[in-house]
């Protein structure tokens, strides 16, 4: 057999067992389950500005889902997307306030987003940094920047045009709404029919071998990590359009509940698989369960603590799942 055919075989393999494990079916039930009993016991769960509200606000944390479930694919993470999220929005705003044209100004800050990526992605293949370790300083660097920028801007609304981006629509309805569906539909394609999807899930599980078989395995974790920071630029953007103002907690916490989302939806910590599609039902999952507590009136104190106890289920999971292998 010939180190291709070989290469193939294994990498379908691989990408086969990990479909095995993303099956959305059962967090598709668990999902519909939640929002039947919601609407049973709240009867404002079903109205049509609920569950838009609640779709529009998902749509805009998928674009950022989207390529971040991929990077842990390739068993690595980036913990620096929040900040890169705020940093694109608040950059943008300020960009703007300064003189710059709105398109320059989006250009440039998804360029600095973009190089975030590039910078870790280039650390991690270059110089074998743990990118966990690195990815918290990335945001803590991010992070500081943002806040700098923030405190200049205080008090200012950014230009209407700008502000008007988030109202933006196509068929009727948010821009970010069409955009995830197109997302999805991309991500369903590409994990069946892509070469690339199953050289990502043989690096995840075993990059040696991956190298050896010829697997470009740097040039795709740069790749996958330029693509998480931009795609959390687009995020942020979009985020910062519909607050009207730089804001310095926007993103905060939302590395976590990428991470949550992604394990939902069949990520692994581990690497080897992971399904976009099904993270963004991990998002929504995690949306309604924080709007279904906000309608029983429960202190979004508490509301942190359920998150934090299904952050620390779907990761005890993962493990149990690795275990069994």
């Amino acid at each position: 057999m010939t180190e291709a055919t070989s290469m193939a075989v294994a990498t379908s393999a691989l990408a086969e067992r990990g479909r095995r494990h993303l099956g959305p079916l059962p967090l598709l039930v668990v999902t519909a389950a939640l929002c039947l009993f919601l609407g049973l016991t709240r009867e404002n769960f079903f109205s049509a500005s609920n569950l838009y509200s609640l779709v529009y606000g998902v749509s805009i944390e998928c674009l950022a889902v989207f390529a971040f479930t991929y990077v842990m694919v390739l068993r690595e993470i980036d913990l620096s997307v929040g900040a890169v999220y705020a940093l694109a929005g608040v950059m943008s705003g300020y960009l703007l306030l300064e003189g710059v044209p709105m398109w320059g100004a989006i250009t440039i800050a998804l360029a600095a987003a973009a190089l975030v990526g590039l910078i870790n992605g280039l650390l991690v293949v270059r110089l074998r940094v743990n990118s966990l370790m690195l990815t918290i300083g990335t945001m803590l660097l991010v992070r500081g920047l943002v806040g700098v920028m923030t405190t200049t801007l205080r008090g200012n609304t950014f230009p209407r045009p700008f502000r008007a981006l988030s109202r933006e629509q196509l068929f009727g309805v948010n821009v970010s709404i069409v955009a995830m569906v197109v997302l999805a539909i991309a991500a369903i394609l590409f994990q069946q029919r892509s070469v690339l999807f199953r050289h990502m899930c043989y690096i995840g599980e075993n990059l040696r071998s991956a190298v050896i078989y010829g697997v470009r395995a740097d040039r795709i974790k740069v790749m996958a990590f330029v693509a998480s920071s931009f795609m959390a630029g687009v995020a942020g953007i979009y985020t910062a359009s519909r607050i009207t103002h730089a804001d310095a907690n926007m993103g905060l916490g939302m590395e976590f509940t990428m991470i949550t989302a992604a394990v939902l939806g069949g990520a692994s910590l581990y690497g080897g698989r992971g399904n976009a599609a099904a993270s963004m039902l991990g998002l929504f999952l995690i949306a309604v369960l924080i709007n279904g507590m906000a309608m029983y009136d429960i202190e979004p104190v508490f509301q942190q603590f359920v998150i934090g106890a299904l952050l620390i289920t779907t990761v005890a999971a993962d493990t149990i799942l690795k275990r069994r292998g």
